[in-house]
């Protein structure tokens, strides 16, 4: 074939988009947020902290943006701070509190898979067209002579106006809100919010009324509790498909069963993989690929003198394929890089420790300013 101007153009076109998924792929970040006011950027792939956006408060919630370009933050003062990933900036901040209010988001929530663990942090939905964030709310008031707390409200915060856009009252058969644990979803049009709890509730987000519910079935085994799931922070979730860790327990003899659900938000389909037998554990995590899981189990002792292990679960087949002892800590959780390639372990004091995923063996050991106040964010490869 004649190599003309015209193609070559066009095989330099082509070349440069088969191209770009990699140069893009190399370009790794995660984010956390600190003690001192500050959001850090960890480079995945040199393994090292290359930036740190500051902050106009203590952040403690982190909110990926539908396009996973921005991340919206709340601080501890009800400050919310949206950031620019890739400009590494401050591009928002406003508070949503005043001096004689003080609104709180109830989003402490039981860890339905660290058994006897704290509390983790949940309860906030970002709309998919980026105005809107939903969540719970109650707003403590500050009287002359009192304090007065007034009852749950389900709010959409005006990320545009920068402020609380809209709030809703919740039906009389759950006037103190949703259920403990309740977290959130929201389609992709925009239009509705599925919320998860011991069933998935759909409201009307223009209205909040709800039109619709996922009634979660029964274990196989008779006498077993319901399935419980909820809304993972999955960044490689489809915008109809939520992917949920479930966990169910026999009422006779108390064994519990571990599983992944994945459901069709569309279809109104629930699809279960038991893995295994439920063990106390501290987390559970799950590679990008669907094919491995990685949790932490704690065997003998409490608190930082417990032996603890990395377990690596084969999903295809529910085997635990890999066991391997580590060094415990009074306190800690973990994450997994964007590509399952490695595991994150923080929230042991001012210290994020990099683990090989595939050998279990710490890479580096990575001594930040401040503690951590948030969880790790992963961005989705591309």
């Amino acid at each position: 074939m004649r190599l003309t101007a015209r193609t070559f153009s066009v095989a330099c076109l082509l070349g440069a988009l088969l191209c770009a998924p990699a140069a893009w792929a190399a370009d790794l970040f995660a984010y956390i947020g600190t003690l001192d006011k500050k959001l850090l950027v960890i480079d995945e792939d040199k393994e090292e902290v290359v930036g740190e956006i500051q902050l106009g408060g203590i952040p403690r919630t982190a909110a990926l943006s539908a396009d996973q370009k921005k991340l919206h933050l709340f601080t501890t003062q009800m400050l919310i701070e949206t950031v620019d990933l890739e400009a590494r900036k401050v591009t928002s901040s406003f508070s949503i509190s005043d001096p004689r209010s003080r609104p709180r988001i109830i989003a402490n929530a039981a860890d339905m898979i660290s058994f006897g663990g704290s509390l983790r942090y949940s309860g906030v939905a970002v709309d998919p067209n980026g105005r809107y964030l939903y969540t719970t709310m109650r707003v403590a008031y500050k009287d002359i002579d009192q304090y007065r707390l007034d009852p749950p409200k389900f709010v959409a915060i005006d990320l545009q106006d920068k402020k609380i856009g809209k709030t809703f009252d919740f039906p009389k058969d759950m006037d103190q809100g949703f259920g403990f644990g309740a977290t959130y979803k929201v389609s992709p049009d925009g239009k509705l919010l599925y919320v998860f709890q011991e069933d998935i509730l759909v409201f009307e987000l223009d209205t909040f009324k709800m039109v619709d519910k996922i009634e979660l079935s029964q274990p196989e085994y008779p006498g077993a509790s319901p399935y419980r799931l909820a809304a993972m922070e999955d960044p490689y979730d489809a915008p109809n498909t939520a992917t949920s860790v479930f966990t169910s327990v026999d009422n006779i003899v108390r064994k519990g069963t571990l599983g992944l659900a994945t459901i069709d938000l569309t279809a109104k389909k629930v699809d279960y993989v038991p893995i295994g037998p439920s063990l106390p554990m501290i987390g559970f995590m799950v590679s990008p690929d669907r094919k491995r899981g990685y949790s932490v189990m704690p065997t003998v002792g409490t608190g930082g003198n417990r032996i603890t292990e990395w377990w690596v679960w084969d999903i295809a087949s529910h085997k635990v394929i890999r066991k391997k002892e580590f060094e415990s800590r009074p306190t800690f959780r973990f994450s997994i890089a964007s590509d399952g390639k490695k595991l994150y372990l923080f929230g042991a004091g001012s210290t994020l420790e990099i683990w090989d995923a595939d050998k279990l063996e710490s890479r580096k050991l990575i001594f930040l300013n401040k503690d951590t106040t948030t969880n790790l964010i992963t961005i989705a490869q591309r």
